[in-house]
């Protein structure tokens, strides 16, 4: 949550440096300080949709792209320090899902499928719409190179039954085969 909230004090450290000059450029030091308050609202905006990670909507709806941008972009770091690559191959599509089911579900499956893989993987993230359903595929390709950098933070790794768990209460249909995960998700049209 803190990143929305950089550029606020980046901006400040600008208005500083131009107001403590003996004669300040007011209208410039005026076009900085309305930055702020755009920032500020981006950064209640976001704060705000991270909350609803916490405290789930229910029933609201994001389209295939930006909710798997925003699991991606959420874990895609851990996992490139465990050895992982993530590749999102997921463009626009003309359907949306149920957001809440595609946070949980999606993100609970790249984490259940990278903790299962001894060595560094490249995972491809793809997906297929139909009028009713899309489907969400993950792929772990091994890139034979060493062993995955795990680091003990004395939590157990997710089991599949905890991701299965998840995906029969967000009703959402799941099947797993080797290195590759499928899911299934009710598609509504794009608003």
């Amino acid at each position: 949550m803190v990143r929305p909230l950089q550029p606020i004090g980046l901006i400040y450290g600008v208005l500083h440096h131009k107001l403590s000059v003996a004669q300040p450029d007011l209208p410039s030091v005026r076009e900085e300080a309305a930055k702020i308050n755009e920032f500020a609202k981006a950064a209640l905006e976001e704060c705000i949709d991270m909350g609803t990670w916490l405290a789930p909507e229910p029933g609201v709806l994001t389209d295939v792209e930006s909710g798997v941008k925003e699991c991606v972009g959420l874990l895609a770091t851990m996992l490139h320090f465990c050895g992982f690559r993530v590749v999102n191959e997921i463009d626009d599509m003309p359907v949306q899902v149920l957001r809440d089911a595609l946070r949980m579900v999606l993100s609970a499956a790249l984490m259940a499928l990278t903790d299962s893989l001894d060595e560094p993987a490249i995972v491809t993230l793809q997906a297929e719409a139909g009028p009713a359903e899309v489907v969400v595929s993950l792929r772990a390709d091994p890139i034979g190179e060493g062993e995955v950098d795990r680091y003990d933070d004395g939590y157990r790794k997710l089991a599949w039954a905890d991701v299965q768990a998840l995906a029969r209460a967000e009703q959402v249909g799941l099947s797993r085969e080797d290195g590759n995960v499928k899911l299934r998700f009710a598609a509504e049209p794009a608003a």
